[in-house]
């Protein structure tokens, strides 16, 4: 009975393992601020409830002597059938053990369904690094806690009723665990389906700090795939901590001519495989560093160096690819009539051109150290060093967003979508993107600083960020509005910029709550320069603390022209300057 015992051990290990989580999760974390954390804390719950239902039963199946049963017969059946086992005892299953078994299964098949719905979140969170917003996370927490709890009732209901029709947990009630098993191989496929997604589209790396590196999020749902798969050939090769089992149990109920032949292998797999729990705590509770020092004595000497400086050589940042904590340049992004263009169908055209515009803004954030904050819907925040790289990244975009692949049935889909020309030159395609960049100055008061709870990135509040998203709000789609400070920047180091662009003012604008009134400027690359015609016959009075600025009537200045008529309009008295 050596193994059972290992097995027992195994899943006391992993009950308290992920008990230990659950209350860490709890103490350490508001769990209801995110749907990834209370996901996360569920799960750990319920995989801590079924590795100490799993261990009351075999401990029960361990101790069983009362002489009508040997203990090779139940060695045997243990170890040919493992759970099941208890179907060979019919007439001694008492209803303590039908409970605790039941209990054991309803456990098991909540964890499929929490896994499911946590692998979801983390891929979104990856792909998107999304913000719902305190209160869509909330009304999330609540769909996830009905539509899972309702299917765990739904299970224990079926197993309960099977238990009562057939007087004990008879083979019927096995099959729905045999059940079980199948959707967790289904979860694991949708997993590394997930993954490798992901990683062909390239977001297991993201720009942080202004360099490309893997992502915090990739890593942690790539290591909780990894704990149900063994590591081979590259990556992912043959599960060993949870494929092994579900697949070897399908196997062994269907053909249990060959489950005595497979009795040296099902009791190493019945150990590695309560030992899921356990590993998982320490994945998702335990940094590496700490693992480390705890298993020094274990961990080759050379491992543990190579390992330590790896860790050491990915934190090592170089000089100047530190976070923008000091006067950051924001630039916040918006898509042209997205509401509308969600609306059409079932919104299938637009999923498919924001999954575009995603991968363009993000592909070039790196080049340019740019930082992402968040993204609220189709809007990016984005932070950057300089103004010019700020500026440069703007330019760039616009370009790419006009020679993007866009989905064919997204052109003329609505007016913000229709292929513009001017003479043979195309100055419109695909999604129009306004963009507004604004620079942090400590005249504008204090800029806190902290990170997000959800996307675990830098974020920023303050009156700056406040101008910076009404700046990024104001434009026409396809525009790049920036403020005074930034306009006479662009103008004092136009020669530093491999793109020509000109710079022209729009509009004064009165923003009540942070009492300024701003100075808004158009930064428009030469080769786009026909789209101002465009931006200035929809009209300035789009808001209504907007005041129009008389321009010239073909509304495009030349280099010198701009620079005159951004004298002219710098002498025009203004309450506070943004």
């Amino acid at each position: 009975m050596d193994w059972v015992l290992l097995a027992a051990a195994a899943l006391a290990l992993s009950a308290a393992a992920t008990a230990l989580v659950v209350f860490k999760l709890y103490r350490n974390w508001d769990v209801r601020a995110s749907s990834v954390r209370w996901l996360f804390a569920v799960f750990f719950a319920y995989q801590s409830v079924y590795a100490i239902a799993r261990f009351c039963y075999y401990v029960w199946m361990a101790t069983q002597h009362d002489g009508l049963i040997s203990q090779d017969h139940v060695d045997s059946q243990l170890s040919g059938m493992g759970i099941s086992a208890g179907l060979a005892f019919a007439e001694h299953n008492g209803w303590i053990l039908i409970v605790i078994i039941t209990l054991g299964d309803t456990a098991h098949f909540s964890l499929t369904v929490w896994i499911l719905a946590l692998v979801y979140e983390l891929s979104k969170l990856v792909a998107r690094s999304m913000d719902r917003g305190e209160t869509n996370e909330s009304a999330k927490i609540r769909w996830y806690a009905w539509a899972g709890h309702v299917s765990v009732l739904l299970f224990l209901s079926i197993q309960t009723s099977l238990v009562i029709a057939f007087t004990g947990y008879s083979t019927y009630a096995y099959a729905m665990v045999l059940l079980i098993y199948v959707l967790q191989i289904a979860a694991l496929v949708y997993m590394v389906v997930m993954v490798v997604l992901l990683k062909i589209k390239g977001r297991n790396y993201e720009s942080v700090h202004g360099r490309s590196v893997a992502s915090p999020i990739y890593r942690r749902l790539q290591w909780i795939i990894l704990t149900r798969l063994c590591v081979g050939l590259p990556r992912i090769v043959y599960a060993l901590f949870a494929f092994q089992f579900q697949l070897s149990a399908i196997i062994m109920f269907a053909m249990p001519k060959q489950a005595e032949r497979l009795g040296g292998y099902a009791r190493i797999r019945f150990v590695i495989y309560y030992l899921r729990g356990f590993v998982l705590s320490v994945v998702t509770g335990c940094s590496q560093p700490c693992v480390l020092r705890f298993l020094g004595c274990c961990v080759p000497a050379e491992v543990h160096t190579r390992l330590t400086q790896r860790r050491e050589r990915r934190e090592a940042l170089p000089t100047g690819w530190t976070a923008p904590y000091i006067n950051p340049v924001f630039v916040f992004t918006d898509i042209e009539s997205s509401s509308a263009l969600w609306a059409v169908g079932d919104g299938r055209v637009m999923q498919l051109a924001t999954q575009v515009h995603d991968d363009i803004l993000r592909a070039s954030l790196t080049s340019y150290r740019g930082y992402e904050i968040t993204t609220a819907g189709d809007s990016f925040q984005l932070a950057f060093h300089t103004i010019e790289e700020a500026t440069a990244y703007c330019m760039e975009v616009q370009m790419r967003l006009l020679a993007a692949k866009w989905p064919k049935e997204l052109h003329g889909l609505v007016p913000a979508t229709r292929k513009v020309r001017s003479g043979t030159r195309l100055i419109f395609r695909g999604l129009r993107v306004r963009m507004g960049i604004h620079d942090a100055v400590g005249s504008e008061g204090s800029l806190i600083q902290h990170v997000h709870a959800v996307t675990r990135k830098l974020t920023y509040t303050g009156a700056s960020e406040v101008i910076a998203n009404e700046i990024g709000d104001l434009g026409a789609g396809g525009q790049i509005l920036v403020t005074k400070r930034v306009a006479e920047r662009l103008i004092a180091n136009a020669s530093q910029f491999t793109t020509k662009f000109t710079v022209e003012p729009v509009c004064e604008y009165s923003i009540p709550r942070v009492n300024a009134l701003l100075q808004v400027f158009q930064v428009v690359p030469k080769r786009l320069a026909m789209r101002c015609d465009s931006f200035h016959s929809r009209g300035p009075a789009r808001h209504e603390y907007m005041l129009q600025i008389d321009r010239e009537e073909n509304g495009f200045l030349t280099e010198s022209q701009t620079f005159v008529e951004f004298l002219r309009f710098s002498s025009h008295p203004t309450s506070s300057d943004g």
